[in-house]
């Protein structure tokens, strides 16, 4: 009987020793590179593998489904990360909406104060998240280049162009509006599905970030590219409450953290692409036209305080216009 008991240490402190398994966070996005979102979800990635035990599986392409069904998904914990535009959960925080206001910010530097974590708006949205129960934690915002509008109809040189076209935009009423006052004739189509969606002639025309529409070969479809430059993309990176709560407090750090820095690298290269892509559209044939974004604005210009107000965010509003 004697051997009993040292075999018994030995074995107990040998279980001790092993090491639990890391975590591996699954992260989704709809694009493929080069885009802002892939850059800025390999920066998290590396961050988080640099400062913990946590690792990340990144999911581009919308391997792991749609927005709204990664959204979904990370509502009951099978997925854990994503990065994508604010869009995808404006139908549970309607107030996001609000960047899908054409026009509402006049250059980068505005649009860097209202991301920065720090901002009266980013803690605004943060208490939006969390007192919506929609099942996720707002960790950042971020950027993903400037938004133009692109067809496969023919070239769009001012507003009267896309009179009775049909133009796919995401699911946000306000989105629809927006382009509804251009005469355009909407329809919400998920990302996955645009090219498909202009190559059968469901839709003729749509807006997106230059790296989104160049990552994603739109091109193919949508030859006619216009430089409506009608908004700078407001994009997100957020975890699944259920993935956050089972971190430690030190792990929630470290996640915040290569979150904020994944940001303000998505927003970099969000600006940094949509100069070195547009100089490749000549090579892919692309047909480039230079707009007076003025008409435009003043098209949708009317319908800002409006909005904001439908919103309850005419505070927001004020907030970006004292920027100036």
């Amino acid at each position: 009987m004697k051997f009993i008991k040292p075999l018994l240490i030995t074995g107990a402190a040998m279980l001790i020793a092993v090491p639990a398994a890391a975590q591996t966070l699954r992260l989704a996005t709809v694009v493929n590179a080069p885009h802002p979102w892939i850059d800025a979800a390999e920066l998290f990635k590396a961050e988080l593998e640099a400062n913990t035990g946590l690792t990340v599986e990144i999911f581009p392409g919308g391997q792991l489904g749609d927005d709204a069904t990664v959204v979904d998904e990370m509502r009951i914990g099978t997925v854990d990360v994503i990065i994508g535009g604010v869009g995808n959960i404006a139908p549970f925080v309607r107030s996001f909406e609000f960047f899908a206001l054409n026009y509402l910010f006049e250059n980068m530097d505005e649009f860097e104060a209202v991301t920065d974590p720090e901002s009266e708006i980013f803690g605004y949205y943060a208490d939006q998240v969390a007192g919506a129960d929609v099942g996720l934690h707002l960790l950042a915002l971020t950027g993903g280049g400037t938004r133009n509008l692109s067809s496969a109809a023919g070239p769009v040189s001012e507003p009267g162009d896309l009179e009775g076209v049909r133009m796919r935009t995401t699911g946000a009423q306000l989105d629809q509006r927006m382009w509804q006052a251009m005469g355009a004739v909407t329809s919400s189509l998920p990302w996955t599905e645009l090219y498909t969606g202009v190559q059968t002639g469901v839709v003729q025309a749509f807006e997106s970030t230059i790296s989104g529409y160049y990552g994603s070969r739109l091109y193919e479809v949508a030859p006619y590219h216009a430089r409506t430059e009608h908004q700078i993309m407001m994009s997100h990176i957020s975890i699944s409450t259920l993935t956050w709560d089972r971190l430690n407090e030190e792990e929630k750090a470290a996640v915040t953290d290569a979150a904020r820095l994944a940001g303000l690298h998505g927003t970099e290269m969000g600006v940094k692409y949509d100069t070195e892509l547009l100089e490749r559209f000549a090579e892919q044939g692309i047909t480039v036209t230079e707009v007076d974004t003025s008409a435009f604005a003043a098209r949708v210009a009317d319908l800002h305080d409006q909005i904001a107000e439908d919103l309850g965010v005419s505070h927001l509003l004020q907030t970006v216009r004292e920027l100036r």
